[in-house]
């Protein structure tokens, strides 16, 4: 008895012998791995059924509540969106862009001293701790549009006139519409309008042209002269006849080009669309990209997208377009109403619009307390370059898209393990293409079954991760498509990871 207690004594003590070393890391420690137990490759995942697919962080194209509008802008201030269009100087305010509550009128036009009617397109900009709004209106007298300036402490107004005498920001002594302001790296602005139709001709047409002019600090002067920065001579921006317009202009400048946007065509038309410059210095010259226009109607629901601007996200991390289209598609008018839709950039820099939309899709990133998932998020597929894999990060929706079969598995990992709230996948802009449904595993735990798209093209299908266990943080996603039947692959173009903040 002694002697088999003994052996196993000794036993015991040549098993932990390696581990007792020098520093506890001695060169046998590897052998001790086969006394851990095997990872059970049968275990089962956990089944989670996906519901209310679409939670409360999505917003939706076009603006219904709002109509009879045209020329809309987005300020983003306080906590909130400020709309303001074409409308009598009216502003509407949104938390979510879902809901729009009617702010009223923010300037009085009946007191405006340079002009009496045809009051358009207002743009608001927070500048120095004030709030500037921008307009164009026509004197009865003249016939000619002019520019003007107002100021208010908040974006609701009441905005009263900069200029001493309700006197006009610029008035050339020809009609200039659709004011725009641009605030460059150096702290120089400028005011970016049209130089409209109705008193301007080029070879013999009525023709609308983009300009610019700098502004004194004070915005209260202009400084220099004019400089035209785009006029009608591609075949798309020539749909209208004799008259010609490139009008609706503004600028933005990303990763140190400057991108002009503006439409052509007239806004009443379905032909009304919007296209792009880019130049590298502010006042030009100006080229026109091969993919132009970028927003234009899809021939059913949306008709005659345009005059449109741009905003950020309330974080920064992403820039959106606003623009009107026709309350009715059939019946093209003034009749105009609101949508937004995301802007992207190919690895050429070329400009894009993941639009036009009308379904649902994300809310821009801060919105509400919901963020998007952008940074520090690694995408692979095995056998795939990286770089490839890595365009379902690129905010593009559409082409470019990744070919997948069923075999194929997407593999999305946060650097930092998050607890996200959604995630959106984007099919391939092709209706061929477009796959019946995703799956999921989560963590290698947990497992969501046949996410279906819808039959819309482009249109995204929406994982509600609010299923997991609460407090769960995402290491891993894992997906694959089913194709389209009679198909042996599928197509995707775009992930969205959302997550929510806590207020």
């Amino acid at each position: 008895m002694k002697r088999r207690s003994f052996l196993l004594l000794f036993l015991i003590f040549c098993l932990l012998l390696p581990s007792c070393r020098s520093g506890g890391e001695a060169a046998g420690s590897s052998d001790l791995s086969s006394l851990s137990p095997e990872p059970d490759e049968t275990a089962e995942l956990i089944p989670l059924e996906n519901k209310d697919p679409i939670a409360a962080s999505y917003t939706k194209n076009p603006y219904s509540s709002i109509t009879k509008i045209g020329d809309p802008y987005i300020l983003y201030a306080e906590g909130a969106y400020y709309l303001y269009a074409t409308s009598a100087m009216k502003c509407w305010r949104s938390s979510d862009l879902k809901t729009w509550s009617s702010v009223g009128r923010v300037y009085d036009y009946t007191a405006c001293r340079f002009g009496d009617q045809k009051f358009w397109a207002p743009e608001c900009h927070e500048y120095k701790g004030k709030y500037y709004l921008v307009f164009s209106a026509q004197s009865s007298k003249t016939n000619l549009h002019s520019i003007g300036i107002a100021v208010a402490d908040k974006p609701e107004g009441p905005f009263t006139d900069l200029l001493p005498d309700g006197a006009p920001l610029f008035s050339p002594g020809y009609s200039v519409i659709d004011a725009s302001l641009f605030f460059d790296d150096d702290g120089k602005c400028y005011l970016i309008y049209s130089k409209d139709c109705s008193t301007n001709k080029v070879n013999g047409k009525k023709t609308s042209q983009s300009c610019a002019i700098e502004l004194s600090p004070d915005l209260k002067s202009t400084v220099g002269e004019p400089v035209i920065l785009s006029t009608p001579t591609e075949d798309w921006e020539k749909k209208s006849g004799n008259t010609l317009w490139n009008e609706g202009p503004c600028i933005f400048k990303h990763d140190g080009t400057y991108y002009l946007m503006f439409s052509a065509n007239s806004y009443s038309k379905a032909t009304y669309c919007v296209g792009y410059a880019t130049a590298k210095n502010v006042l030009g010259p100006y080229t026109k990209p091969a993919n132009n226009p970028i927003l234009q109607s899809d021939g059913g629901k949306v008709s005659g997208p345009g005059h449109n601007n741009f905003f950020l996200s309330p974080d920064g991390t992403e820039i959106y377009t606003v623009y009107h289209i026709h309350t009715d598609p059939e019946n093209p008018s003034g009749d105009r109403t609101p949508c937004i839709d995301r802007l992207a950039f190919g690895e050429d820099g070329l400009l894009y619009v993941n639009g036009p939309t009308v379904w649902a899709q994300p809310v821009p990133s801060g919105t509400s307390g919901h963020y998007k998932l952008t940074e520090g998020v690694n995408v692979t597929v095995k056998g795939m370059d990286e770089k490839i894999a890595a365009r379902l990060l690129d905010g593009r929706t559409g082409s470019p898209y990744l070919m997948l079969t069923e075999a194929d598995t997407v593999t999305v990992t946060p650097e930092t393990p998050t607890a996200l709230s959604e995630l959106w996948v984007y099919p391939g802009d092709k209706d061929a293409l477009r796959p019946l449904s995703f799956s999921v595993t989560v963590n290698g735990t947990y497992r969501f079954e046949n996410v279906a798209f819808s039959s819309k093209v482009n249109s995204p299908a929406v994982l509600n991760l609010g299923a997991l266990p609460k407090g769960t943080l995402i290491e891993t996603l894992e997906i694959t498509v089913t194709p389209p039947d009679g198909k042996q692959t599928g197509a995707l173009s775009e992930l969205v990871l959302q997550y929510k903040k806590a207020k």
